[in-house]
């Protein structure tokens, strides 16, 4: 038989090699989980923050979304505004709750997108590009990654397939607009997509 001090000494071995799992981080409301940190690419990139999409006076649920930037990215006090302008690897994924139609998807960028500028002549046919790929309803589960790198652009990709890739840092920032600009989806959103970061 084992002693105390044999047992002891096992049950520390055992725990010293199980693996430290991810942390993660939850979207509180649909209790949805995220990692707080991935790697794409060899890039190492943390989480900033989730947010839910609720839409109408119901608050029915549409998506939820998650935010990363690469490690040791600098954002500044209006965190917001840093992930906006950032020029570094950044990512965000949104899970969708609900199915609805490609043509209010793509509404959905494109009216947040319009009333953040005047003149959307740096990125308009980056635009249009954009918004053609999506020619499918979009489905609850599906699952939209946007991810952007210097040296590559932005590469968009549903439930795992690439659907393009977009060089062009106007329209990058443009699209980021819909969740970081001035005038975003929701301003809650804005603030919950930047509050993990630190």
């Amino acid at each position: 038989m084992f002693s105390m001090k044999q047992m002891t000494g096992a049950l520390l071995l055992l725990l010293i090699a199980i693996p430290l799992t991810a942390l993660a981080i939850t979207e509180p409301d649909t209790k949805t989980v995220f990692e707080d940190a991935i790697t794409v690419n060899g890039t190492d990139m943390v989480v900033t923050g989730v947010a839910l999409r609720e839409k109408t006076f119901l608050k029915v649920d549409v998506y939820t979304i998650v935010s990363y930037v690469k490690k040791g990215a600098t954002l500044g006090d209006d965190k917001a505004a840093g992930l906006l302008n950032l020029q570094e690897p950044k990512l965000l994924q949104m899970d969708l709750t609900r199915g609805f139609s490609n043509e209010k998807l793509k509404n959905a960028f494109s009216e947040v997108i319009e009333k953040n500028y005047d003149d959307m002549s740096a990125f308009q046919s980056d635009l249009d590009t954009f918004l053609a790929y999506f020619t499918a309803d979009a489905e609850e589960g599906d699952k939209l990654v946007f991810g952007f790198c210097p040296a590559e652009g932005l590469k968009t990709s549903l439930n795992g397939t690439e659907l393009g890739v977009i060089d062009n840092v106007a329209f990058v920032k443009a699209l980021w607009t819909v969740w970081f600009g001035a005038k975003p989806a929701n301003k809650d959103m804005r603030d919950n997509l930047v509050a993990a970061f630190e």
